[in-house]
């Protein structure tokens, strides 16, 4: 979980906060994110370019699967970031795992 810390810590640094409060809360603010795109403006967003937001996105991809094994409550709160910077700034590569663990959470929830 240390090493969870510092990768919060680095993203802090780089103007990224992961909030881990109420996940209903994150839950329902992504719908409400997601029901304001169409699937085809998902589809064909635009690519990250923000050299920042970019590294970011890198550490959120790892983090989130470290997540997976030493802190799993913690995960829908990174995968809603990544989900929220990609709709913001772009997609990147590691947009498709947000929104992975965004349908894993969903079906979990069900």
């Amino acid at each position: 979980s240390e090493s969870i810390e510092k990768g919060l810590d680095v993203l802090s640094k780089l103007g990224i906060e992961v909030d881990r409060s109420n996940v209903d809360a994150h839950l329902h603010a992504t719908k409400d994110l997601l029901s304001a795109h169409t699937d085809s403006e998902i589809l064909n967003s635009k690519q990250m370019a923000d050299p920042t937001m970019i590294m970011a996105m890198k550490f959120l991809g790892r983090l989130v699967l470290w997540m997976t094994q030493i802190m799993p409550k913690l995960v829908p709160h990174v995968a809603f970031k990544i989900i929220q910077l990609s709709l913001t700034h772009g997609m990147s590569p590691v947009s498709p795992i947000g929104f992975a663990y965004y349908g894993s959470h969903l079906a979990k929830s069900r």
